[in-house]
């Protein structure tokens, strides 16, 4: 068993392994940087290690992270402009870090008050959990409640209206979020639930791997957070289009195929319709009706000048004049039929 100071002499290269063959001994430095490149003052070079935590394995790649990354910094500046207009004070979000790890270990460090947002981003899986610091959140209330901001607040617990209000500003940037988001993939974000409770929110969350994305609020001089907390088995589904490059260029429209457009309009055209023509109409009493008999004639409410309605399966859809073609009666289109043509004259 090697002491930590043995560890790091041997990668360091202060220390050469004997072979047991009797061959020359081997520096375990030079093992690690077969390059043998030599450092300015003639020593090895030592090569690079790269710290890797077994227990937050790292499940995005830098690319994807960094696509989170720009869609967060477009939702900052999205509520740069939204936030100030509808808290009527001046607003300034800033994305100021984003890391990933277990959410359980995050949120051990919020106080007992704190109010969590789980919001949907269907048609993705699960919530993502978005919450505000304390100082910020009172500030906001006072601000929705028409008192003066004074940077001083006195921590209590939120009440049913408090929450309601903090509800509707994180309703209010459901819009935002939908359009930062656009450039990647379509979703519509929905408000689920809100509540004060930490058990609640872990029994929700579990122990899953989250990306921990702080933007940062500064209203009035006093700077607070919004941590917005994103599951990675949500994310995993578009984990493919989760690339800086797709954002910048932005979202692929689906592109119209020709051939199979014309398939589809060749496949319409052999559809039938029942096409009716409406001669008119008449009111009877029921004695009548009862009374009719073959050879009978019931005189309609329309004249041989006035425009017959076209029927395409039972919806009224042209006006025509009534004729022959050839032997067989028929009716030429005169125009087509609006909805307002009901309340016309003369038709």
């Amino acid at each position: 068993m090697l002491a930590q100071q043995e560890i790091d002499a041997l990668l360091s290269g202060a220390i050469d392994l004997d072979q047991k063959d009797g061959g020359e001994s081997v520096n375990l430095a030079d093992m690690m940087n077969p390059s043998g490149e030599r450092a300015k003052d003639g020593g090895t070079r030592q090569k690079k290690i790269q710290v890797y935590n077994f227990w937050f394995p790292a499940r995005f790649s830098k690319d994807q992270m960094r696509a989170v990354e720009l869609i967060h910094e477009d939702l900052s500046e999205r509520l740069t402009t939204s936030l100030p207009t509808f808290l009527r004070t001046n607003v300034r979000p800033r994305l100021v870090h984003i890391e990933q790890g277990r959410f359980h270990d995050f949120i051990k460090d919020f106080p007992p008050n704190t109010l969590f947002h789980l919001i949907s981003l269907a048609p993705l899986p699960g919530h993502m959990v978005l919450t505000m610091s304390l100082n910020v959140s009172y500030l906001i209330l006072e601000q929705r409640l028409g008192g003066k901001i004074e940077g001083r607040f006195t921590e209590r617990q939120l009440t049913e209206i408090d929450q309601s209000l903090l509800r509707g500003l994180v309703e209010h940037m459901l819009g935002d979020m939908k359009s930062a988001w656009s450039k990647v993939v379509s979703l519509e974000p929905s408000l689920e639930d809100s509540t004060v409770n930490q058990h609640w929110v872990q029994m929700m969350m579990g122990n899953e791997r989250v990306l921990l994305l702080t933007i940062e609020i500064n209203i009035q001089g006093v700077t607070g957070t919004m941590s917005i907390f994103i599951p990675f088995n949500m994310l995993k589904p578009i984990s493919d289009v989760l690339n800086p490059h797709i954002w910048i260029a932005g979202r692929k429209e689906n592109q119209i195929n020709p051939a199979a457009r014309e398939a589809a309009m060749q496949a319409m055209m052999k559809a039938s319709f029942p096409v009716t023509i409406l001669l008119g109409s008449a009111e009877l009493s029921l004695r009548s009706l009862l009374h009719l008999s073959v050879g009978d004639v019931i005189e309609l409410d329309t004249s041989i000048d006035s425009p017959l309605t076209v029927q395409v399966s039972n919806k009224k859809q042209f006006y025509a004049r009534v004729g022959k073609s050839g032997k067989r009666m028929g009716v030429q289109i005169t125009r087509v039929y609006h909805e307002n043509d009901d309340t016309r004259t003369g038709f």
